[in-house]
């Protein structure tokens, strides 16, 4: 079973559904734009990711949301201050291995929210 059975959320869950799918039928640019939607999805769900911050390095915040991927499907730190979120394409082609990377920080995300 794979592990994004575990997302509670229908409409989230069947968003990933379809990048699982993509992603064993080597579409990997369909995935990555079927994630996207899905990371975008969470963000409207859930406003308050967009106040949540991370301190990495001493005397360095950034909003937790920003740790997505940046490969190409890029979430702008505009869209994030201004409370709506915008993910950019900065490539027409994603391989597998970057949509497997999206893939699992979505999913990765859902679950540690309960999502």
């Amino acid at each position: 079973m794979p592990k994004h059975d575990e997302v509670v959320d229908d409409e989230l869950r069947a968003l990933i559904d379809q990048a699982h799918d993509d992603l064993r039928n080597g579409k990997g640019d369909d995935a990555v734009r079927t994630l996207s939607d899905a990371y975008l999805y969470m963000m409207h769900k859930t406003p308050s990711m967009l106040d949540e911050e991370i301190e990495p390095r001493p005397g360095f915040k950034m909003f937790t949301v920003m740790r997505w991927p940046m490969l190409g499907a890029n979430l702008t730190i505009e869209s994030v201050r201004a409370k709506a979120p915008v993910i950019e394409f900065k490539s027409d082609h994603f391989t597998i291995s970057e949509a497997i990377t999206y893939y699992e920080y979505v999913v990765d995300t859902a679950l540690s929210r309960d999502m």
